[in-house]
């Protein structure tokens, strides 16, 4: 569900050609907080708060998948190694993206009037999402959801493409893994965003990648046959094999 939760974030930040700043609450079963979500051109910046000022930051760019992840406590970062979406996904699988389905229901989510559309993947994972037509500034609002949706995770089955959708999501809920992950929009505000929030900053350390390590495996052979003329004690033998850690 770590994906889906960085994804459903993505899903009520609204984008438009120009830079924007949006924020959500996010409510999970573990977590309680505040998600901003930053969006210049194809670089998308996400700062988690847990109660106190951004535990974390990932930076996504799209155009070479590279992420980078902000330790700002440490004040240490990890690049994750660049890897488009297309090269993310296993060869040969067929895509399955989740179809939105429209309940016919409405509910009133703040000012907004909303409709409400369900969606489920082949996970067992299930959805529901709040959609406001009038939300201001939508028409400009929606070019950029084509560009979220690519954020939604190498899987191409674990989100719904919420580009076609007639309005804004101001409200999202996920429920799967005996997890039920919740976000609602607070705000969504354009203007110039420096480059500079996209990068490392200058006194950060770079972390390095976990090393793989070494596992020795001590092999022994079976015993010759019974009755041979020159029985020796079982052959043993050394196998060193290479493990890797698991990504982060």
């Amino acid at each position: 569900m770590k994906r889906i939760f960085i994804s459903l974030a993505l899903v009520c930040a609204a984008g438009v050609r120009a830079d924007l700043v949006t924020q959500q609450q996010i409510a999970t079963t573990n977590f309680n907080g505040v998600i901003a979500i930053k969006i210049k051109g194809t670089r998308i910046r996400t700062d988690m708060y847990a109660g106190q000022p951004q535990a974390y930051s990932k930076i996504m760019d799209l155009n070479t998948g590279e992420i980078i992840t902000l330790l700002h406590n440490q004040k240490l970062y990890l690049k994750s190694p660049g890897q488009t979406i297309n090269q993310a996904r296993s060869p040969g699988t067929a895509s399955k993206t989740p179809v939105l389905r429209p309940t016919g229901k409405t509910q009133k989510v703040g000012d907004y009037d909303t409709e409400l559309y369900t969606w489920s993947n082949s996970r067992g994972i299930t959805g529901t999402v709040w959609v406001a037509k009038n939300y201001p500034d939508y028409a400009r609002i929606r070019t950029d959801y084509t560009v979220l949706d690519k954020t939604a995770g190498a899987d191409s089955d674990m989100t719904p493409a919420l580009g076609a959708l007639p309005g804004m999501v101001v409200r999202s809920q996920v429920t799967g893994g005996g997890q039920t992950i919740t976000l609602a929009l607070i705000s969504a505000k354009e203007g110039p965003l420096d480059a500079s929030l996209f990068g490392v900053p200058r006194d950060y350390k770079e972390m390095p990648w976990p090393k793989p390590f070494k596992r020795v495996v001590t092999q022994t052979a079976p015993p010759k046959a019974s009755g041979s003329s020159n029985p020796k004690a079982p052959a043993t033998s050394t196998k060193t094999t290479t493990q890797k850690l698991p990504a982060w």
